[in-house]
Order: C-alpha cells, then sequence, then structure tokens
C-alpha cells in the first residue's frame, strides 16, 4: 500500500472511529494503523445517524455511497435508508484557474479558440463535475460545458478499493447481520464507474433522442451533443433556456402552462421509458427537468440511467394494472415473483403481510403518500429478506420523483391510475395481429434452432442411458447443457404446438379453416421428424 492510501485509510478508520463505529471494524485494522479501538461504553448516539454523519465527513464517494443505500431499503434496514436521504451534495465549486486546464487539455486547443465567450463562473456545482455557459464560436449557438473535476477520478477509485476492503471486513463479523456489504459495494463501484464516464451520459442522451423520435413526442427535448467537443472527462451539448418547476407553479405563470397537460406528459414519458423502451432516465429529480411555453418538457443529465428487460416490463405491467384494480394479493404476488434472492419458505405470510398494507390504502389514489408506502413495502421485504433488482429500485427512485412532481402541478393527478391505463394499454398491444405474427415468427425460428440442436443431443443422452449411467434419476445426472437443451426442447415444442392448435381451432370454429394452418402445422411435424431421424442415423 503507497503512502497516499495509507493515510486516506487510516483516515477513514478514525473517522468512523470518532462517529462511534470503530467496534464493527476488526481488531487487526485498528492495530495495523496505529489507531487506538473504542470500547463498547464509548460509542453513543444512534447507529444510522453516526454512519450518516461519518459520511459526511468522509466527503464526496462516502456521501454517494450513502445516497445510493438510501434506496436500497431491501437489503439495509428502512430506519438506516431514511437517514442516508438526508445526505445532500451541497459541494462548492473549485476555482477556474484549475478547470481551465482540463477543459483545454480536453478541446486540444485554447478556450478562446473555441468559444467566443466562456462564462467562468459555474451555472452549477456537483460532486463529480461542474457546468458553464458558453457560445461556440464556429456557430454562435448557446452551449453548457460540463467538466469533470481534477483528480476526482483517482480519488473516488481509491476510495471504491478501501470501501471493498472494508465491507469485506465487516461481512466476516457478527454485526453484517445477513446484510452482504460487499455486495453493496460492488454495485456502488458499477454505478460510480459510470458517473466517471461522461462520454455514457452522451451515449444515453442519443439514445433517448433516437426513442422519442416520433412526432408524437415533438414536445419533448433532449440536447443536442456537440460531438466533436465531447470526452470521457467533457461534454459540450446545447444549452436549454426554460423554467424550473418552482417558476412554473407561481400564480404569475398560471396562464403560461396548462398545469394537468404537463403532468400528464410527464407520466407518460416514464411509462414509455419503462414499458415500451426498457430504458428510463434514473434522475429525474427537478432540477433536471425544465418546462417552455406550449407546455413542452426538456430533460437533461442523462448519466445515469436504468434497463428493464421484457421479462421485468410485462410483470411491472401486471402490477400497475393489479394495483389500479385493487387485487391486493395479486399486487403482493406479483412483488414476490420479482424477488432475485432465494426463494423465502413463508410465502403466503409475506403475501399477507403485504396485502394488510396495500388494504389500509385510501380510496382515492391521489391521497397514497408513495413515500410512506415504500417505507412500509420495504421493511417487509427486508424482514422476508427478499432482494429486489437495482433496476427496480432505480426505477422506484424515479416513479416516486415523477409522482412528487406532478403532485405539485396539479394536487389531484393519480400516477398510478395513469399508469394502470398506459399498462393496459401495452398489455393489448401484445395481441394486434402484427405483434402476434412476430411472436409466432420469432416462436418458429427457436423451435427450429431447438430441431437442429436436438439430434446430438438426444444422442448423447441416450448414450448414458444405454451405459447406465443415467437411471432413475436421470435429469439430475445430466450436464447443464443438456438439461437446458431438454428443458428448451419441452418449453418451445409445447408453446408450437399450442400456439399452431389455437390458429387451427380458432379458424375451425369460424368456420374458417384455412389450409395454410394444416399446412404450417404437417411441415412443422414433417421438419422435427426428418431432423430428428438425420441426426440419428448421421
Amino acid at each position: 500500500m503507497d503512502l497516499n492510501k495509507f493515510k486516506r485509510t487510516r483516515e477513514i478508520i478514525a473517522v468512523l472511529n470518532k462517529h462511534g463505529l470503530g467496534k464493527y471494524l476488526p481488531q487487526a485494522l485498528f492495530k495495523k494503523f496505529g489507531i487506538k479501538k473504542p470500547s463498547e461504553e464509548e460509542t453513543d448516539g444512534r447507529l444510522e445517524k453516526n454512519i450518516r454523519e461519518a459520511f459526511e465527513e468522509l466527503g464526496t464517494t462516502f456521501i454517494k455511497l450513502g445516497q445510493m443505500m438510501s434506496l436500497r431499503s431491501d437489503i439495509i434496514p428502512a430506519t438506516m435508508a431514511e437517514e442516508f436521504k438526508k445526505l445532500t451534495d451541497n459541494v462548492k465549486p473549485i476555482g477556474f484557474d484549475l478547470m481551465k486546464p482540463i477543459i483545454e487539455s480536453e478541446l486540444c486547443a485554447k478556450i478562446e479558440d473555441v468559444f467566443s465567450e466562456f462564462d467562468e463562473n459555474p451555472i452549477a456545482s456537483a460532486s463529480i463535475s461542474q457546468v458553464y455557459g458558453a457560445t461556440l464560436k464556429e456557430t454562435g449557438e448557446k452551449v453548457v460545458v460540463k467538466v469533470r473535476k481534477p483528480g476526482i477520478t483517482e480519488t473516488i477509485r481509491d476510495d471504491m478499493g478501501l470501501i471493498l476492503t472494508i465491507a469485506h471486513y465487516i461481512n466476516k463479523t457478527s454485526y453484517s447481520q445477513n446484510i452482504d456489504f460487499e455486495a453493496i459495494a460492488d454495485e456502488f463501484f458499477q454505478t460510480m464507474n459510470t458517473e466517471l464516464n461522461l462520454l455514457i451520459e452522451k451515449s444515453n442522451n442519443e439514445k433517448f433522442i433516437r426513442n422519442f423520435s416520433s412526432p408524437k413526442w415533438s414536445w419533448l427535448q433532449f440536447p443536442k451533443m456537440y460531438s466533436e467537443y465531447c470526452t470521457g472527462a467533457m461534454l459540450v451539448m446545447e444549452r436549454i433556456f426554460a423554467m424550473k418547476l418552482d417558476e412554473v407553479i407561481l400564480p404569475e405563470n398560471e396562464e403560461l402552462f396548462d398545469r394537468r397537460i404537463i403532468a400528464e406528459r410527464g407520466a407518460d414519458v416514464l411509462m414509455k421509458m419503462i414499458l415500451n423502451d426498457g430504458f428510463f432516465h434514473a434522475d429525474l429529480h427537478e432540477g433536471n427537468i425544465f418546462f417552455k411555453k406550449n407546455n413542452k418538457i426538456a430533460i437533461i443529465d442523462t448519466g445515469m440511467c436504468g434497463y428493464v428487460d421484457k421479462y421485468m416490463r410485462n410483470k411491472l405491467a401486471d402490477l400497475f394494472i393489479a394495483f389500479v384494480a385493487k387485487d391486493w394479493e395479486r399486487t403482493a404476488r406479483i412483488c414476490l415473483e420479482l424477488n432475485e434472492g432465494e426463494e423465502i419458505p413463508d410465502k403466503e405470510l409475506f403475501v399477507r403481510d403485504l396485502s394488510n398494507i396495500f388494504q389500509d390504502l385510501p380510496d382515492n389514489l391521489a391521497e397514497i403518500n408513495t413515500a410512506e408506502l415504500v417505507s412500509k413495502i420495504s421493511v417487509v421485504i427486508f424482514k422476508y429478506k427478499l432482494k429486489i433488482p437495482h433496476e427496480l429500485t432505480q426505477l422506484i427512485k424515479s416513479f416516486s420523483m415523477i409522482e412528487g412532481l406532478c403532485r405539485k402541478l396539479d394536487p389531484d393527478f393519480e400516477l398510478m391510475t395513469v399508469a394502470g391505463k398506459l399498462a393496459k394499454e401495452v398489455m393489448l398491444q401484445k395481441f394486434t395481429p402484427e405483434n402476434i405474427a412476430a411472436e409466432a415468427t420469432s416462436a418458429v425460428e427457436k423451435i427450429v434452432d431447438t430441431i437442429h440442436a436436438m439430434p446430438d443431443s438426444i444422442t448423447n443422452i441416450t448414450e448414458k442411458l444405454e451405459n447406465g449411467t443415467i437411471q432413475h434419476r436421470m435429469m439430475v445426472i445430466l450436464n447443464t447443457s443438456e438439461r437446458r437443451f431438454v428443458s428448451k426442447m419441452i418449453t418451445r415444442m409445447s408453446s408450437a404446438f399450442l400456439m399452431t392448435g389455437t390458429l387451427i381451432a380458432g379458424n375451425f370454429m369460424a368456420g374458417n379453416l384455412l389450409a395454410a394452418d394444416i399446412v404450417v402445422f404437417c411441415m412443422s411435424v414433417l421438419l422435427f421428424s426428418s431432423t430428428f431421424f438425420k441426426g440419428k442415423n448421421g
């Protein structure tokens, strides 16, 4: 360990010790760094408060860690998550004399060669970067320049390494209380690496522009990126001149906007991201959303984004529909299906406990306190040791932020009702002729792939049967690829025959049994038979 890391590690241990957290660290660390370990009696105050204050004192990396953990009340106690929500990113800007060399290094040019105007006073300052206003010399366009702070990458990555080490030590103690601190540290590591590379924000921004390119979304804007000036440490993008939410809701601006329309549009944007695209903005706080005349919306700062796969999108659609229908048992069971951890033994108790929370909700969905509801749900999830996907926690955060924004615009706005309505539309779209045809084509392609793989896999299985390797416990002994093959074969064949049978039955009942239905079915059987016997005889 070099001298700087040694000093920083000693500082971290000393600060944790100062705030009464020394008892949670192994004695070996205190001996190694020459720090006196406190006795149990010397620690006082509430644990959650002590941790939060220690993180504040330790600076940027630990504040970011606490903010991330505030979203993970499924894996840490709800009281600790609530305490971490008090952590704020109040960062003083760095002087321009320190930022100028970085800007010119990334530009590979003098500032005055690229910009006709450059305001040295930052528009905004965060823990990782600062933002400046400027004017492009060549075109006269107004832009913002987002620049990563000097030394921040090295500082954060060094701290992350130390956090991973400390988490490893804590996991070995009795204080871990079934919390996987190493998993939390690893998730944080991935998040911070994403935030440090500003080109990821550029890529996300351009993806949103593509996803919302339809004329239907002409009222939604993401800033244009100037690729020739963008690097991993600096972005140059279109400057958006618009109002913030606090300005929109002022009485003197009431006639400039239709607040109900803006609220509906904000909800529509988030639901499209979640249910249609599977790619969403994970930091939709009020500072990242702006409003322009004619009820237009602009969204910035796309560095933090989340992905939702097809399975998750379907489950979320089911969840919204069940919630709006007040089918609380179904809602609870869908939550259970989203568990990524080990299967819990007392599922019915979990469903009962979660259903009880939902049953106490007011009939008017606009009266629901989402933050309070999420907190209560988190207590139950933590109690039963469910593990919620990281993407879902990001999504809940964005959902809560948009709901808060919509409620400020329209106190009677019911985001869950909108979500349920849009979820139904998404589900119905799956049953259009075009989508059914696309699904059928995809299913046939998968079946053909399975059939082609069938001869070799069946031959291997047959050989094991013949030589006695497989007896009454066949499926236990098969290797992974063979088990996977059998599972896929059964699933795909069942789906194919059911789909074909449904098409034939539907046309038969309608008195319109098409020859194509019979041809498709017969060809599927012939293809299966010929491919199988060809592989078997070859």
